[in-house]
């Protein structure tokens, strides 16, 4: 789905050697998204994944994280997510990391 020259296939093929590197059991591990072609990669990985609302991948991991702590979960997303209509949750997302 992602066009020729993508750098989205980049980011695909560092997650797997991540997550070969670490040794990751794929049912401990959940990929959230929002909504674009970047936040395709969770369709292109074998573990649980989850495409959010554009914008919100950030609250739905951290979510997630709460109620199981124990999962890894990975957030992605494009400059849409990200720094567009998504950039007001970053900064609730590095204060939680901080308490």
């Amino acid at each position: 789905m992602w066009c020729t020259g993508c750098g989205d296939f980049g980011v695909l093929q560092s997650l797997y050697r991540a997550l070969s590197e670490l040794d990751l059991d794929p049912a401990n591990v959940a990929i959230i998204s929002g909504i674009g072609c970047s936040s395709r990669l969770p369709g292109y990985v074998n573990t649980y994944g989850f495409n959010s609302v554009h914008g919100r991948a950030l609250p739905i991991a951290q979510g997630l994280k709460l109620a199981r702590p124990e999962i890894t979960v990975i957030a992605v997303g494009g400059d849409g997510d990200g720094i567009s209509i998504g950039m007001g949750h970053f900064p609730h997302a590095a204060a939680a990391t901080w308490t």
